[in-house]
This record gives C-alpha cells, sequence and structure tokens, in this order.
C-alpha cells in the first residue's frame, strides 16, 4: 500500500473512532489488538507486579472473599472492551474449574438458540 494511502486510511480510522460512542470505539479497538496479538508475553514486565500481587491475595483470601471478587471482576468485566479471544481465556478458566459431570449438564442447559436455559435455583 502507498505512503499516502495508509496515512489517509489511517487519518479515517481515527475520525471514525472519534466518531462513535468512547465504548463502542473501546470494543473495536480491543478486538483488533486482540486478533493481531504476537502471542507474547501473556503481560508487560509491569503488569507483573500486579498478577503476582492478585496471585498473592488470592491463595490467602477464604473462599466467601474470592466469590465476592470474582463476581465483582466478572461484573465489571462484562462492561470493559475485551476482544474475543480474551473473553474466552476467561471462559476457558472458569469452564476448568468446573467437573466433567457439571459440563456436561450446564451443556444440556443451552437451548438451540444458544440461551442458558435458567432454573429456580440459578
Amino acid at each position: 500500500m502507498a505512503m499516502p494511502d495508509r496515512i489517509a486510511r489511517a487519518q479515517l480510522l481515527w475520525e471514525a473512532l472519534h466518531g462513535c460512542e468512547p465504548e463502542d470505539a473501546l470494543a473495536v479497538c480491543a478486538a483488533f489488538l486482540d486478533a493481531h496479538s504476537t502471542g507474547g508475553p501473556e503481560m508487560a514486565p509491569f503488569m507483573e507486579a500486579t498478577a503476582s500481587t492478585a496471585q498473592f491475595w488470592a491463595d490467602i483470601a477464604p473462599p466467601h472473599e474470592l466469590v465476592a471478587y470474582g463476581m465483582a471482576a466478572l461484573d465489571r468485566l462484562r462492561t470493559t472492551a475485551l476482544g474475543l479471544n480474551t473473553r474466552k481465556r476467561l471462559f476457558v478458566a472458569l469452564w476448568k474449574t468446573l467437573s466433567e459431570e457439571d459440563r456436561l449438564r450446564f451443556v444440556k442447559r443451552i437451548d438451540p438458540d444458544g440461551m442458558v436455559i435458567r432454573r429456580r435455583n440459578d
């Protein structure tokens, strides 16, 4: 692609992003970055300290605190711009915590349209 064409496209992209609602622009950018990741380190060095600290607190937290923080984090992530692959990694991490029996029961509760069939105790 010729340089002027690249610059023009980049300017159009910039204008398009600024014309979007911020949360929509963030979602588009997050998905793009996730799709074009290099597969390099999971976290930048400055984030390793955060992950290490989080792991430390998770290791010593009682179950009720883990559930409270986990639910709050998942609720917050619901409205956070994350790429699809990042959301899939989160889902797989949760999926791995289920027994094979629980996984099968869960899959049976997905209707043909992909919706979860809710029960009274959910």
